[in-house]
């Protein structure tokens, strides 16, 4: 997966990003990184911030590997810190 960090070199306010899910690390049990792939064509990886285990409707977030499957967006909101985007929620993309 060399190539896909997007470099950041400092902690910023909250921004979100939409798109299309491509991989999930992790399994039911728990999801440790996802990436998406934005409308514009740039590839995020994000690791779940604390206590992050379910989109904002409930859903596990597991569920993302059934985005992955189907290709319905989602919408992630992270913080970017030391190179590393943390998502603190995701949803279904509007």
């Amino acid at each position: 997966l060399a190539g896909l960090m997007v470099v950041v070199a400092c902690s910023g306010p909250e921004e979100r990003a939409d798109g299309v899910v491509v991989a999930v690390d992790g399994g039911l049990s728990g999801v440790i990184s996802f990436e998406i792939v934005t409308h514009e064509g740039q590839r995020l990886r994000f690791v779940p911030g604390y206590g992050v285990d379910a989109f904002d409707d409930g859903a596990p977030l597991s569920h993302l590997n059934g985005h992955l499957q189907t290709g319905v967006g989602v919408r992630v909101t992270y913080i970017a810190e030391d190179g590393i985007l943390t998502a603190l929620a995701v949803t279904d993309a509007p």
